[in-house]
This record gives structure tokens, sequence and C-alpha cells, in this order.
């Protein structure tokens, strides 16, 4: 199990930097929505989070 939380955090990791400099140096206009990289953090950061959860819950001493 932590194995798997620690695979999801990296790529959920990765992922969100990518997005977040997408929407942080967007010449569209994207990124001027209040709260857009709030919403990309919560996003990607929400299964790594249970995983973690469910890991210290499961291993708990």
């Amino acid at each position: 199990m932590k194995s798997a939380a620690i695979f999801v955090t990296a790529i959920a990791t990765i992922i969100f930097l990518f997005t977040s400099y997408q929407l942080t140096y967007d010449p569209i206009g994207r990124s001027t929505k209040d709260g857009m990289l709030l919403f990309n953090f919560m996003i990607w950061y929400t299964l790594p989070g249970i995983l973690w959860v469910i890991y210290f819950v499961r291993n708990k001493k």
C-alpha cells in the first residue's frame, strides 16, 4: 500500500506542476479565474491524500 501511495503521489506531483505551469503562463487567459490553482491542487492531491490516510490508518500501532 505504501508503494502505491508513493507512486500515485509522485505522478500527481508531476501532473500538478505541469498543469500549474500551464495555468500560470497561459497566453489564452484560463488562469485569470480566482482559485484556479487551488482547484488544480485539490484535483490532483485528493487521491494521494486518501491513499496516505488509508495507509496510516491500517498501519497504526
